[in-house]
């Protein structure tokens, strides 16, 4: 165990395309963007090349790309960026059939990268699937027993109940629901609430009753994750691996659903603008987390799609050998030996390019051993293992970050591998004498902003000093520095990600560590190039350049201009994903 970690124990013109073209088709305007879209009819282009699909002009495209970074024209063909100028540069690539996006300022950039989403729990945990409990949903414990009893009256008694998005600090009492709470809403229905955080879930006495949970009495031994008072009564909040002994009760989605459910996901992510994503934790180990929906039947999911040409994203899916506590090495081994990574597919559409581990959720080491001590080696030599297997690595983990780095290092040190780029996922706490390491082996660094400056209480609720969040000494110490949203936890929202990343505002209205906040292009960077950089697929996609993917976000509005506290409320017009316009904002 890290001594570090006993310490913390975080410009064409519609004119000028007519003058080009020798007409224009009168084309649809974005609502509420601004950006007006033609179709130019003529000959070819005036270059000799084969015409552009689709041409952006008269913008501020923040290409992402050191080699150029500001230009104010695009220009698409199939499904690859051919050019990246000024207006009249890109001119010469429109012709007979060109779809003309007229910009108006606004600002164009590379389509975002979420490195860590989880796009099928986030939508199966929503209705129809669930009952929304999150906070624009419900504001209190009485709120969530009649949203409860209301879907009672409305199933069959015995059938379950499922919903999820409490958040204790949202909500009027400032608790979560418990078995009492929900008896009164359900007593004849198994219920299964889970919280925003994924990490705690709430469930009735029917449904302890069918999960074995019985009183343990004041001495008696008691399951580990479950909550019991002070007479041994469990309360019915479960917590970390203890949430499996009633998720792995649910009846399963199908495969069918969960194919649906990710599609309609996707489609929410194009109106974010997020063309590319991360699903960090599918497999055997997921079968008892998310409401049952990261187990491999959603992998499989995700496989047909890919199969099938039906997934609109590039995703990559880490593979989840063990629970989210009591993982071990044999575990890690033993599944990874089962496991057969899909073949056949596009790997610019699906690939399984990593393992996901757990450390911890801000308290004691979750894996097997007695002390934490024991832990510590236990999950460096998971880490090994999975290493070794030749997989880039994602661990879960807060406080326990520098044990986490500690144990990269080690796996490093003792079996090379060039280019692993492992991630201390989430991160709150890295001490600053853990940054040298993490950028000399190239270890990423993927924190939610969201999470700790926008769905929490603000720097109140944090720990003051250069321990808790350190994104500017992590970005200039040379550490990958990964942006995402660990959507189901926060909405899909990067702009409200970079808010917090460039204001470090709570929302308290607190600032927190002012000397930590990012630049805009730092910020930027961390949902585009960087998420590229995770990916290893930093030559083809990330940034708006010649040859590259056309994945591109418009948005509504000039984003340098943008004050920094209003970053989060600008809105995406319109996304491109291989070429193709996938989403416009109507209205």
């Amino acid at each position: 165990m890290s001594a570090r970690d006993k310490r913390t124990s975080t410009a064409l013109s519609r004119r000028d395309a007519a003058k080009l073209a020798g007409a224009v088709a009168a084309g649809s305007l974005l609502a509420g963007a601004g950006a007006g879209r033609a179709v130019a009819a003529g000959a070819r282009p005036a270059n000799g090349a084969r015409p552009a699909d689709l041409v952006f002009h008269n913008g501020d495209v923040m290409t992402m790309d050191p080699g150029r970074p500001r230009a104010s024209a695009v220009a698409v063909r199939a499904g690859r960026i051919v050019c990246v100028g000024g207006d009249a540069e890109v001119r010469a690539f429109a012709g007979s059939g060109t779809e003309t996006v007229d910009l108006r300022g606004r600002t164009l950039l590379p389509g975002i990268n979420d490195t860590h989403l989880h796009a099928a729990v986030y939508r199966l945990n929503l209705p129809p699937y669930a009952l929304d409990l999150g906070p624009s949903a419900v504001k209190s414990v009485a709120d969530i027993v009649a949203a409860v009893a209301a879907e009672a009256r409305r199933v069959p008694k015995g059938q379950w109940i499922r919903g999820a998005g409490w958040n204790p600090y949202r909500l009027a009492e400032q608790r979560g629901p418990n078995r009492d709470d929900i008896d009164k809403a359900a007593p004849d229905h198994p219920v299964f609430l889970q919280d925003n955080g994924y990490h705690a879930s709430a469930v009735n006495s029917r449904a302890l009753e069918l999960a074995g949970i019985t009183d343990a009495g004041p001495n008696g031994p008691r399951k580990p994750g479950v909550d019991y008072d002070a007479n041994g009564r469990p309360t019915g909040v479960l917590h970390y691996g203890g949430q499996a002994l009633v998720q792995l009760l649910l009846p399963p989605w199908s495969r069918d659903e969960r194919k649906h459910a990710i599609k309609d996901a996707v489609a929410r992510l194009h109106a974010e603008g997020v063309t590319s994503y991360t699903d960090p934790g599918l497999g055997p180990g997921g079968e008892g987390l998310g409401g049952g929906t990261q187990g491999p039947e959603t992998l499989a999911a995700y496989v047909d799609l890919a199969r099938e040409g039906a997934l609109d994203a590039r995703v990559s899916a880490l593979f989840l050998p063990c629970s989210q506590s009591g993982g071990s090495a044999a575990a890690v081994a033993k599944e990874l030996r089962a496991f057969t990574p899909p073949t056949g597919l596009d790997p610019r559409r699906f690939a399984v390019r990593g393992v996901k581990l757990f450390s911890d959720s801000g308290g004691d080491l979750l894996v097997a051993g007695d002390t934490n001590e024991q832990r510590a080696a236990e999950l460096a030599e998971m880490i090994r293992v999975a290493h070794v297997a030749g997989y880039q690595i994602g661990v879960h983990c807060y406080r326990w970050t520098s044990t986490v780095v500690d144990a990269f290092a080690a796996a490093l040190r003792r079996h090379p591998r060039p280019d692993a780029r492992h991630i201390a996922m989430h991160g709150a706490f890295v001490t600053p004498d853990v940054l040298p390491t993490m950028a000399r082996y190239r270890i990423g660094l993927g924190p939610q902003a969201q999470s700790w400056f926008h769905a929490v209480h603000g720097a109140a609720q944090g720990p003051a000093g250069e321990e808790f969040l350190p994104w500017r000494s992590a970005v200039d110490a040379g550490v990958p520095f990964l942006g995402s949203s660990d959507t189901p936890v926060n909405q899909p929202n990067w702009r409200a990600g970079v808010q917090a990343l460039v204001t470090r505002r709570g929302a308290c209205g607190e600032v927190h560590g002012p000397n930590q906040r990012l630049t805009l292009h730092q910020a930027l960077t961390a949902y585009t190039t960087a998420g590229a950089w995770q990916d290893a697929a930093e030559t083809w996609k990330g940034s708006i350049a010649p040859g590259k993917a056309a994945d591109l976000c418009v948005l509504g509005g000039d984003l340098r201009a943008a004050e920094p506290d209003a970053i989060g409320g600008i809105a995406v017009a319109m996304t491109v994903f291989d070429g193709r316009v996938v989403y416009e904002r109507k209205g």
